[in-house]
């Protein structure tokens, strides 16, 4: 087996906005996954692949302003199938 790596963008959206959000990403079939970190702050997950970062940000930069999307972090999240689980940021 060969490891896989994730790409976890963490981005800031006001919970008004997170349906709205979760249903224009849906209509990018298969370019990420929302999984939500932090409610209380505001903080939702990106999980995709390296090689679809630059579609998930160009999508991100091209959101309507008053969804207030703001990307706060990224790292690569790597499955290392002897070690375990091990990340490391990118910003």
């Amino acid at each position: 087996m060969t490891s896989e790596e994730t790409l976890i963008i963490e981005i800031e959206l006001p919970p008004k906005y997170s349906s709205r959000f979760q249903s224009l990403l849906e209509g990018e079939d298969g370019l990420a996954v929302t999984r939500c970190f932090d409610p209380e702050h505001k903080k939702l997950q990106l999980w995709t692949t390296p090689g679809q970062k630059e579609d998930l940000l160009e999508l991100l930069a091209a959101l309507p302003e008053v969804l207030q999307v703001t990307v706060v972090g990224e790292w690569l999240w790597k499955d290392e199938h002897k070690g375990g689980p091990a990340h490391r940021a990118l910003l």
